[in-house]
C-alpha cells in the first residue's frame, strides 16, 4: 500500500489546529465553571462586563446599517438604560454646585431638541394627532403649577412633575415611526433589549450581592447602578409576547428560536414573581381570542403551562432551590402567589388593605384641592420607607396620582388621552389584515398588548410616576400612533389608493400612445 507522506503531515497539523482549539474552549468553560463555584459574582461581573462590550459592539452595528441620525442615537442610548437599569439608570447623575444634571434627561431632551431642529415639518404631523395634544395640555398645566409651587418645594416639585412633563417624548415616537424604514431598527433594537433584560433578571436571586459591588449615583438619594429589578416581570411578560407577536420578522430560522425565548422570558417571570402579570397573561389571552388571533393564542396558550411543568420538573424532580423576588421559586409558592391576588389569609405578598389606605389618603388630598389639585412637591402620603428613610411620595395607583394632584381638570385631560389613544389603537386593529406591511401590523398588536400591560400595573403601582418606565411608554406610544397614522388609518389607504390609480393611468396612457 502507498501512502503520501506530505497528505499524513497536512492531516495531523490540522488535527493538531482542531486539538489546541478544543483545548482552549474546554480550558475556557473550567474557567468559568469554576468562577461559578468559587466566586459567583465575579462571574456575574464578567458577563455583565462582556454584555456590555457586546451591546456597544451591536449598538454601533445596528446605527452603521439603519444610517440613524444623532438624536436616534442618544434615545436609543437613553431608552436602553432605562429599560435594562431601570431605577439605576434614572438615578445616574453628577453634581454641579450641588444642582444635580441627570444623565437620562440630558439624552433624551437633548434628542428631542435635535429632532425639532431637524425635523420641524414631521413634529406638525405629530402634533396632528389628539392622543398628543392631550399630553401637551397636562404637561402646559404642569408648567403652570410649577411657578407657583417650585418656590416653595424646589426640585421636589420638578420631580414630582415629570409624570406630566414625561409626555412630550411622544413626539420623539411619533417622528421615529413617520420616517422610512423605521420599523426595521426597532425590531431588532427590542428584540436585543428584550433578550438581555431576560438574562439580567436571571441574576435577581444575587442582586442584594450586585447592589454590594454597583457603583452609586443619585439625584435625591444614592441608589446603585445595578440591581434595580423593579418592574422586570411587566418587561419579561412584554418581551414574551414581542416573540411572539414580532419576533418572526427580527429571525426567520429557526422557527422554534422565538417559543425557546418566551418560554425562557416566562421563567424569568417565576423569578420577578410578579402578580400583576399573572392577571395580565389571562387577559392578554382574553385580548387574542377577540381579535382572533388564533396562532399567537396558541402559542402563548402552550407555553404558559409548559413554563409550570419546567419549574416543577427543576424545583421538584431536580431538587434545585431558586430564590424569587419574594420566596422560593416552586409549585406551591406559585399557586399561594395566585391566591394572594384574593388577599387570602397567608399567603405571600404585600396586603391589599395597605392599597386601599394609600388610595385614601390621595383622594383626602383631591377633596381638599377638587379642581386644580394639591399640584406638586408635597407627598400624597405619610408612609416612610424603613429602609432608607424616604417618604412614600405617591400612591400605588398612578390615575389616583393625577387626580390628587392636578385636580378635575388635569384628571379629565388624563382620562382624554386614554380614550382617545384606544379609539386609535381599535379602528388600526380592525384595519390591520388590510396592511400591506404585515410586520407593522404585528408591531401596533404588540403595542396595543404593551399598553393594557402597563396600564394592568398603573393600577397597584406608580410607573407613570418614575422616569425609567413612563417615558419608554410615552416614546412607545408615539411610535405606534406614528405606525397608525402612517399605514394603518385612512388616509394612508387613500394616499396608496390614489397612487396605484396614477401609475395605472400613466400606464395605460403609454399603451394607448404605443
Amino acid at each position: 500500500m502507498v501512502t503520501n507522506p506530505s497528505a499524513n503531515l497536512q492531516s495531523s497539523s490540522r488535527l493538531a489546529r482542531i486539538d489546541r482549539s478544543d483545548v482552549a474552549w474546554f480550558a475556557l468553560f473550567v474557567l468559568a465553571g469554576g468562577l461559578a463555584i468559587l466566586h459567583p459574582i465575579v462571574l456575574l461581573v464578567a458577563l455583565a462586563v462582556a454584555a456590555a462590550i457586546g451591546v456597544c459592539w451591536l449598538m454601533v452595528l445596528g446605527v452603521r446599517r439603519a444610517h440613524l441620525e444623532f438624536w436616534q442615537v442618544l434615545l436609543v442610548i437613553a431608552l436602553s438604560g432605562y429599560i435594562l437599569l431601570s431605577y439605576g439608570f434614572e438615578n445616574l447623575a453628577f453634581h454641579v454646585g450641588g444642582f444635580p444634571i441627570i444623565v437620562s434627561y440630558g439624552l433624551v431632551y437633548g434628542a428631542l431638541a435635535l429632532a425639532f431642529l431637524a425635523h420641524r415639518h414631521l413634529m406638525a404631523r405629530a402634533l396632528k394627532e389628539p392622543a398628543v395634544l392631550c399630553m401637551l395640555v397636562l404637561f402646559v398645566l404642569a408648567l403652570l403649577h410649577l411657578v407657583i409651587e417650585i418656590p416653595s418645594y424646589g426640585i421636589w416639585a420638578v420631580r414630582d412633575a415629570t409624570m406630566c412633563l414625561d409626555g412630550i417624548f411622544m413626539l420623539l415616537g411619533v417622528l421615529w415611526a413617520l420616517k422610512a424604514n423605521s420599523t426595521v431598527f426597532m425590531t431588532k433594537w427590542l428584540m436585543v433589549v428584550f433578550v438581555l433584560n431576560m438574562f439580567y433578571s436571571f441574576t435577581q436571586p444575587w442582586g442584594e450581592k450586585l447592589w454590594a459591588w454597583s457603583p452609586q449615583s443619585g439625584v435625591f438619594l444614592s441608589v446603585p447602578l445595578l440591581g434595580n429589578y423593579n418592574g422586570r416581570g411587566d418587561l419579561l411578560l412584554s418581551g414574551a409576547l414581542f416573540c411572539i407577536c414580532v419576533g418572526g420578522y427580527v429571525i426567520k430560522r429557526p422557527s422554534w428560536l422565538m417559543l425557546f425565548l418566551a418560554g425562557m422570558q416566562f421563567l424569568g417571570i417565576a423569578i420577578a414573581q410578579t402578580r400583576r402579570m399573572y392577571v395580565g397573561a389571562v387577559v392578554v389571552l382574553i385580548i387574542l381570542v377577540l381579535l382572533g388571533e388564533a396562532k399567537k393564542f396558541g402559542k402563548l396558550f402552550i407555553l404558559l403551562p409548559a413554563s409550570v411543568i419546567v419549574i416543577l420538573l427543576v424545583t421538584t424532580v431536580g431538587g434545585l432551590e431558586i430564590s424569587g423576588r419574594v420566596g422560593t421559586v416552586n409549585l406551591d409558592f406559585f399557586t399561594q402567589h395566585i391566591r394572594s391576588i384574593q388577599n387570602s389569609e397567608g399567603t405571600p405578598g404585600s396586603a391589599v388593605e395597605s392599597r386601599f389606605l394609600m388610595a385614601d389618603e390621595a383622594i383626602q388630598h383631591f377633596r381638599e384641592h377638587p379642581v386644580l389639585g394639591v399640584g406638586f412637591g408635597q407627598p400624597l402620603l405619610t408612609d416612610i420607607d424603613e429602609t432608607n428613610g424616604a417618604v412614600t411620595r405617591m400612591p400605588h395607583n398612578s390615575s389616583l396620582s393625577y387626580l390628587a394632584r392636578l385636580g378635575v381638570i388635569g384628571f379629565a385631560a388624563w382620562i382624554a388621552f386614554h380614550l382617545l389613544l384606544t379609539k386609535r389603537f381599535i379602528i388600526a386593529l380592525r384595519r390591520r389584515d388590510s396592511c400591506e406591511d404585515k410586520r407593522v401590523s404585528s408591531f401596533v398588536l404588540w403595542f396595543f398588548l404593551f399598553y393594557v400591560l402597563f396600564m394592568i400595573s398603573s393600577l397597584v403601582e406608580a410607573p407613570f410616576e418614575f422616569p425609567s418606565s413612563a417615558v419608554p411608554f410615552y416614546f412607545f406610544m408615539g411610535f405606534a400612533l406614528g405606525l397608525i397614522q402612517q399605514h394603518l388609518s385612512g388616509k394612508a389607504k387613500n394616499k396608496v389608493e390614489v397612487k396605484v390609480g396614477r401609475r395605472l393611468t400613466t400606464l395605460v396612457s403609454g399603451v394607448e400612445n404605443a
